[in-house]
């Protein structure tokens, strides 16, 4: 009788046994399972602890170096001097090709740039690339005009964006064969762009920051190195008694007048004889102007022009009324470095900076003093 009797097995015994079965059957899956959710979640505390925020998590923002930084915790931005949270101070540049012909005025954007380039192109016209980063808030740039090759250079030592619609042939050349380079061509990205129907073609395409932004990030384009000029707050200037008015004989219509105002010790810019406004009837103004004199050569029958940007030449900075006599140099892919006449490198205000670009003596700055004395 004993035989016939089921042995004692305590209450869900039975099912503790299916499950050890169905364990041991499937350990090794489970065993993968486990370490894929620990690594996971490693990953992931790992991320939120050391990941970025905003600008920097998209990758518009380079490393701050721990020099740059000073008792209160800021940080120089790398375009303009400006003092910021170091997470600000290396932001993604914007290059933006922007014309200066008369039917295209006026203009948007230029007031809102950190550094803006002027340079002579064909014909006696000259153009600008306004250079921005990814903190500006401008609602309309432009209008947006075409590549040129020396342009394409002080872009590329940025590290920039560079916005343009088309280019002349040498500078399409240039463009395919730099492979690493962030080329935002109207063309073939139309939806970063837009045409204004209040305006005549070719002087109505337009782009904004936060196309600009987005086309950062839709692109995967991050934040590069370059080496920055040097700022500060002190006065600075070697030439006796103030220079107020600083004339840039580019001609006709594009000839340029700086007038230094020491109420706002900023320079405000006139162009033609007229004040230089962005349509929205911002003032262009500068806290510094940088003079750069080179050479250039006529490469076609369209009068297009080939500018030297690699090498050494003549440079002045107007900076608080004063004037310096200074020189600038630049090997291939570096940023402009500007130096005085015994090598010291050059400071510059906190602030935005215009770099004119003449191309022969005939187009040197001439200055004029509203007041005189020494400091």
């Amino acid at each position: 009788m004993e035989d016939n009797v089921a042995p004692f097995r305590p209450q869900g015994a039975t099912a503790t046994a299916g499950l050890d079965q169905w364990v041991r059957r499937r350990w090794p899956f489970l065993l993968v399972g486990a370490l894929a959710v620990v690594a996971t979640s490693y990953g992931l505390f790992r991320y939120a602890m050391s990941a970025p925020r905003d600008a920097e998590s998209q990758g518009l923002v380079a490393p701050t170096s721990t020099d740059m930084l000073s008792a209160d915790g800021l940080a120089d931005r790398a375009l303009d001097g400006v003092r910021v949270k170091p997470e600000d101070a290396r932001l993604l540049p914007f290059a933006v090709m922007i014309e200066s012909h008369p039917d295209a005025r006026p203009l948007s954007g230029l007031s809102k740039a950190s550094v803006v380039f002027a340079a002579p192109v064909e014909g006696g016209i000259t153009r600008y690339m306004a250079v921005f980063d990814a903190s500006s808030t401008a609602d309309k740039i432009g209008p947006v005009r075409s590549a040129r090759p020396y342009y394409i250079e002080w872009a590329r030592a940025l590290n920039a964006v560079y916005a343009h619609v088309g280019g002349s042939p040498e500078a399409m050349n240039r463009l395919a064969g730099l492979l690493d380079f962030r080329n935002l061509d109207e063309i073939s990205n139309g939806k970063y762009f837009w045409r204004d129907s209040k305006r005549q073609a070719p002087h109505n395409a337009f782009t904004s920051s936060n196309l600009l932004l987005a086309a950062a990030r839709d692109k995967k384009w991050k934040a590069g190195a370059f080496t920055p000029w040097l700022f500060d707050d002190v006065a600075s200037g070697t030439t006796p008694g103030d220079q107020r008015d600083i004339r840039i004989p580019y001609g006709g219509s594009y000839d340029v007048r700086w007038s230094y105002d020491p109420q706002t010790d900023m320079y405000d810019r006139w162009l033609a004889g007229k004040a230089h406004r962005d349509a929205d009837g911002s003032a262009v103004r500068a806290r510094n102007v940088l003079v750069l004199q080179t050479e250039d050569k006529v490469l076609d029958e369209e009068g297009r022009l080939y500018v030297r940007t690699a090498g050494e030449g003549k440079a002045w900075l107007f900076r608080n009324g004063y004037r310096d006599d200074i020189k600038w140099t630049r090997q291939a892919n570096e940023f402009i470095k500007l130096m005085t006449g015994d090598g010291r490198p050059v400071v510059l205000g906190r602030g935005v900076t215009w770099v004119e670009v003449i191309t022969d003596e005939k187009t040197a700055p001439s200055v004029s003093s509203a007041a005189t004395g020494t400091r």
